[in-house]
């Protein structure tokens, strides 16, 4: 069975659930990565990589908004 893009969006979009936290939307990203990074387009995996980033500095963070339309992004997938 592969990993859908549904399926990460599904994923992500449950670690918003209680509030909008970028460590925990990070992470999450990474564990996506490292559990199904082989079964992932490559468009899928920009978005992850994005995402994981986050933590790794300011520069690097998404507002909620701008994580709504990745989110989108990878809906349309």
């Amino acid at each position: 069975m592969t990993y859908s893009a549904k399926d990460m969006a599904a994923e992500l979009e449950r670690e918003t659930v209680g509030g909008y936290d970028i460590s925990k939307i990070s992470r999450a990203a990474f564990r996506i990565y490292q559990d199904h990074g082989l079964e992932i387009s490559e468009n899928m995996d920009r978005k992850l990589l994005a995402l994981m980033a986050m933590d790794e500095g300011a520069e690097f963070e998404m507002t909620e908004a701008e994580f709504v339309e990745i989110i989108a992004e990878i809906k349309a997938m």
